[in-house]
C-alpha cells in the first residue's frame, strides 16, 4: 500500500506519522516549498515539488489530502483521477464551488473516501450520541458549544498571521478553521434548517478573515444550538452543555470530563473522558478507521456528503453574517449512522 501525502504542515506530519505507525511505509510526499513547517519527515519518503509530477511518477493506493483549505478539491480531483482513495481534511473546501465535480468524480470512480472530522472518534462524543439515542435523556431541548482557541500559540514555529487560518485566499477565517463543531452537532442531531450568525473580522488580531463567530442552528421541533468559536481565548477551552427533558449533560473536552445529570435521580454521573492532552489517540482512532475502510472492512465514518454539509453551514454563516438575516442551511442527506427519535416515537433526530 503507498500513501500520498499532499500538503507538508502541521496535521499533514501528523497523519503520516500516524499511518506509517499502522504499518503504512511506503510513502511519497508533494512538499511545495511554501508552507512553515521543515521538511523533516518521520520516515524514508519520495519528495515532489507538485503534485502533478508526483502523479506522474507515483500509483499511490490512497491519498492524504492536508494542503491550505481553499486548495483541497483541486487536489482531490487529481488524486481520484488518478485512482486514489482518500482521506481528506476538514473543511473540505472553503466554498461549494467544485462540490458537484467532486460528488460526481468519487461516485464514477467508486473512490472510497474519509473526511477528517477526528471528533467523530472521541469517546465522550459517542457516550453522549448512544444517551441521546437511547431515550434516557428525553428529548434534547438545547445545546450549546464553546470552543476559544489562541491562534498565535498554535504553530511556534511560524509567523500565524501568514498561516492558512488568517489567509482568506488560503480558505481560512475562524468558522471554517474550527469547524468541528458543526459537524458533531449534525453526528447529535441530525441537520440544521436555518441558522442566524455574526461574525467579528478586525478583532484585537486585526486579521483579514473572521476571527469570532456566533452562531444559533435551528433544528427541527424547536432544538436550537449555539455556538461561539473564536481566536482569542488564553488558555483555550472547548465544552458542550445539552439540555434534555429529562436531565442534562456537560462535556469539557480540555479536561477531559463527562458530567450527566438526569431529574429522577439525585447527584449527576461524573466520567473521566481523554482530554486535549490524548489529543493525538483521536488521529489514530481516525487513522486505523480509514484503513479499515481502505481494506473494506468498514463504511466511512464520515462520508462525503458529511463533509459537504459542513461546507453547506459554512457558506449560510457568511450569508446570515451579511445579511443579518436568519438563513437556511439547505444541508444535504443525515450524517452516517444517524437515528431519528421519530424512530422512537417523538420526531426529533439525534
Amino acid at each position: 500500500m503507498t500513501g500520498l501525502l499532499v500538503g507538508y504542515g502541521s496535521i499533514g506530519r501528523r497523519h503520516l506519522t500516524n499511518l506509517h505507525s499502522l504499518g503504512v511505509t511506503d510513502w511519497a510526499v508533494v512538499h511545495t516549498g511554501q508552507g512553515t513547517l521543515p521538511l523533516d519527515p518521520p520516515c524514508p519518503a519520495r519528495i515532489y515539488p507538485d503534485l502533478p509530477k508526483a502523479l506522474e511518477k507515483e500509483v499511490p493506493s490512497f491519498a492524504v489530502i492536508a494542503n491550505p483549505t481553499s486548495l483541497h478539491i483541486h487536489a482531490a480531483l487529481a488524486c481520484i483521477n488518478a485512482g486514489c482513495d482518500l482521506l481528506i481534511e476538514k473543511p473540505i473546501s472553503h466554498s461549494l464551488e467544485g462540490m458537484d465535480e467532486l460528488a460526481a468524480a468519487t461516485t464514477a470512480l467508486g473512490t472510497k473516501l474519509l473526511v477528517g472530522f477526528q471528533f467523530r472518534f472521541h469517546p465522550a462524543l459517542m457516550r453522549i450520541r448512544d444517551l441521546l439515542r437511547s431515550g434516557s435523556m428525553g428529548a434534547p431541548l438545547h445545546a450549546r458549544v464553546i470552543w476559544a482557541e489562541h491562534l498565535p500559540s498554535w504553530h511556534p514555529w511560524e509567523d500565524w498571521r501568514k498561516s492558512y487560518a488568517a489567509r482568506a485566499e488560503l480558505g481560512g477565517g475562524v468558522h471554517h478553521t474550527i469547524c468541528h463543531p458543526f459537524d458533531y452537532l449534525r453526528m447529535l442531531f441530525g441537520d440544521p434548517v436555518t441558522l442566524f450568525a455574526t461574525l467579528t473580522r478586525g478583532g484585537p488580531l486585526k486579521l483579514p478573515v473572521p476571527e469570532a463567530a456566533n452562531v444559533v442552528l435551528c433544528f427541527p421541533e424547536g432544538l436550537s444550538a449555539q455556538v461561539h468559536l473564536d481566536y482569542w481565548c488564553r488558555p483555550p477551552m472547548h465544552r458542550m452543555d445539552v439540555v434534555c427533558s429529562e436531565g442534562s449533560i456537560h462535556w469539557d473536552y480540555m479536561t477531559g470530563s463527562l458530567r450527566v445529570s438526569h431529574t429522577n435521580r439525585e447527584g449527576c454521573q461524573v466520567d473521566p473522558f481523554p482530554s486535549v492532552d490524548a489529543r493525538n489517540e483521536l488521529f489514530l482512532s481516525e487513522a486505523r478507521h480509514f484503513l479499515g475502510v481502505l481494506r473494506g472492512s468498514e463504511e466511512s465514518g464520515c462520508r462525503l456528503e458529511d463533509g459537504i454539509a459542513v461546507v453547506r453551514i459554512c457558506e449560510a454563516i457568511d450569508r446570515s453574517a451579511a445579511s443579518g438575516e436568519l438563513t437556511p442551511v439547505n444541508s444535504l442527506s443525515p450524517p452516517n449512522g444517524n437515528t431519528t427519535y421519530a424512530e422512537q416515537g417523538n420526531g426529533r433526530a439525534v
